[in-house]
């Protein structure tokens, strides 16, 4: 095998497929990066068993190949090469040689058969989404993905199209963010849990450009999402996910409507006193129009108030520190309502005039919110 290819490109695409290379494994061949020749593309692929990345880039071929290369040795070299274009080859014994200018590289590498094979799709369901839609609900919705659980399926992110809507749910068991959309193609009936680490690369992986599309392919427990040059391969959570549904309530008795940027800079201010403490308490008292947000340490404490629009009753509330600021970092509107029933009931909080994207947060018991 022999090509030579730009190097600015060769390093974005590392960083495109090495997101999906395993960290830990005791099969050798997925420490590496897969390099195979095709027509006037080079083909990477990563593999960590559960995703899957392959990315195409142009190159001049000349000579024709595949092969195995070590992973992160094969980025870090590349990163630092001092030319404009690389020429990269591998002989009988499965050596790379890296050239760039006056720089030269010998790599041991692996045969190439020894990789996985790519997943094969049977039965397969097709739809194009959006590029910019699918990113935008990944990053207001992969904070609140559980990182260990005893039930696996909330380990995922859960995708849902059904009647036109797209939906994306997290839920860890103490949060849930949820993010609705519409989209004319999306005629089909279709749900998968996506796994967490293979959400966020995901998203990092997706263009916010208008005119990009997504096409997923969902075969049994597998998903297959094609980019531009890039595509995705994915094992699936198994399970039935949780009705979210019927955990959202549908009445309140305490509605309050507050300007967003200054509710940001309040709980910002209170975060340092609640992650001093041992409780990372939040406390909210809402009376008389007005919204007070407490916290206390061992050494001191915060008072912020704030104007709100109320409907219904006062109420005292708190909540996990680390819960409240996630929302105002990631909701993105000038003002947002927080809707509650009491001390002890979830609080759904979402932007104003914007029903589809919602967060819910269970709420502390406390002797403070009395």
């Amino acid at each position: 095998m022999r090509f030579t290819c730009s190097t600015q490109q060769l390093i974005e695409r590392l960083q495109i497929v090495t997101k999906a290379i395993s960290a830990r494994t005791t099969n050798p061949a997925l420490e590496g990066i897969l390099v195979e020749t095709e027509r006037d593309n080079i083909v990477l692929t990563c593999s960590d068993e559960r995703i899957t990345i392959v990315t195409r880039m142009q190159a001049e071929i000349k000579e024709a190949g595949r092969g195995i290369v070590p992973g992160k040795m094969f980025s870090e070299i590349v990163r630092r090469l001092p030319e404009d274009s690389v020429t990269i080859s591998m002989n009988e014994r499965m050596v790379f040689n890296i050239r760039s200018g006056s720089s030269k590289s010998n790599l041991s590498g692996m045969d190439a058969d020894l990789f996985p094979q790519l997943p094969q799709l049977d039965d397969v369901n097709e739809i194009a989404l959006p590029q910019d839609m699918l990113r935008d609900m990944i990053q207001k919705t992969e904070f609140a993905i559980a990182t260990e659980d005893a039930r696996e399926v909330l380990t995922g992110s859960f995708l849902e199209i059904k009647n036109g809507t797209v939906s994306m749910v997290a839920l860890d068991g103490y949060r849930l963010a949820l993010k609705r959309d519409t989209c004319g193609d999306a005629v089909k009936e279709l749900s998968a849990i996506i796994p967490g680490r293979a959400i966020g690369d995901i998203g990092k992986l997706l263009s916010d450009k208008e005119d990009a599309f997504a096409v997923l392919s969902f075969s049994g427990n597998k998903l297959h999402i094609r980019l531009e040059d890039t595509e995705i391969f994915i094992i699936l959570i198994s399970g039935e996910y949780i009705d979210y549904h019927r955990i959202l309530p549908a009445e309140f008795a305490t509605r309050v409507t507050v300007e967003l940027e200054p509710l940001r800079r309040c709980i910002d201010r209170a975060a340092l006193f609640a992650r001093d403490g041992n409780n990372n308490l939040l406390v909210l008292r809402i009376h008389d129009g007005t919204l007070v947000i407490e916290a206390h340490s061992q050494i001191g404490d915060v008072h912020e108030e704030l104007y709100t629009e109320q409907e219904g009753a006062d109420l005292n509330i708190a909540f996990n520190v680390r819960y409240m600021t996630d929302v105002v970092r990631y909701i993105d509107a000038e003002r947002i309502e927080l809707k509650m029933n009491s001390p002890i009931a979830p609080c759904i909080i979402s932007p104003v005039g914007d029903p589809d994207y919602l967060h819910l947060v269970l709420p502390v018991r406390t002797g403070a919110t009395n």
